[in-house]
């Protein structure tokens, strides 16, 4: 999420986070970047349960997003990140894999600072980039939701954001699987995996029809003791900051 780091001023539920520099001056003008990544969603039908197994038939039939890249552009992540992704009728469905040798967390509030630990993200709009779903998982299960109104330039790049905290996505259900000690860096651990699935009625939308385009983006924070935070895209901003939704790849819907 990368809150208080990355603009001058932003007001969250009242309250104001400085930061060293706006997020504009610190941001490439998007049109002099590499195209952002595209994925086909395919609709599938079956069988699933949301457990944070990922061991469905229907799952091997998803959609595969991965590599993750460091959001700055640096290189490739220390470690695998992949998400599977696909849809029904009535739900958008996404099967994170995290690798990690060491995995940290310890919040459980719904809405808590998960970033500060480890965590993966979703940004998903159908609409307008201004506004944008923000939806977070850690490896002991909790959830963050929000809705993101982003003040864009001329230019498509954010000056500020503010974060709706008292959205709540109803339906939605997530599970994790955790392979390791949690918050223990005395032993190695090898994964965390998280399964969800989030209605389209969460999200303020119907069921997409085929060929529609939303706009979403996939995110990780990865911390290893002794090791650098690895702040991780599937489709990197390039900037300081993951909320520059002009980056924000693109969700084909298929048949």
């Amino acid at each position: 999420m990368m809150w208080p780091l990355n603009c001058a001023a932003v007001v969250i539920l009242g309250v104001t986070y400085a930061a060293s520099a706006p997020i504009a001056e610190s941001t490439p003008d998007p049109k002099s970047l590499a195209p952002t990544k595209r994925v086909l969603v395919p609709k599938l039908h079956g069988p699933v349960s949301i457990d944070g197994d990922l061991n469905e038939p229907v799952w091997a039939k998803a959609a595969v997003l991965g590599p993750f890249y460091k959001n700055d552009g640096s290189g490739r992540e220390r470690e695998q990140t992949q998400v599977r992704l696909w849809y029904d009728d009535n739900a958008l469905y996404l099967g994170w894999t995290c690798k990690d040798v060491d995995i940290q967390a310890t919040f459980t509030n719904r809405d808590s600072k998960f970033w500060e630990e480890e965590v993966v993200e979703f940004f998903v709009t159908s609409k307008d980039l201004s506004r944008y779903f923000e939806l977070q998982w850690n490896p002991l299960g909790g959830v963050f939701d929000a809705i993101i109104s982003n003040d864009l330039d001329e230019r498509g790049v954010s000056k500020t954001f503010r974060g709706d905290w008292s959205y709540t996505a109803k339906g939605m259900k997530s599970a994790v699987k955790v392979k390791g000690t949690v918050n223990n860096s005395s032993d190695q651990d090898e994964y965390w995996q998280v399964e969800v699935m989030v209605p389209f009625a969460d999200l303020g939308q119907p069921t997409p029809q085929p060929k529609d385009v939303w706009r979403a983006n996939f995110y990780r924070f990865n911390r290893t003791k002794g090791l650098p935070v690895e702040e991780l895209s599937w489709s990197p901003t390039l900037s300081p900051s993951f909320h520059q939704p002009s980056r924000l790849g693109y969700l084909e819907f298929g048949r």
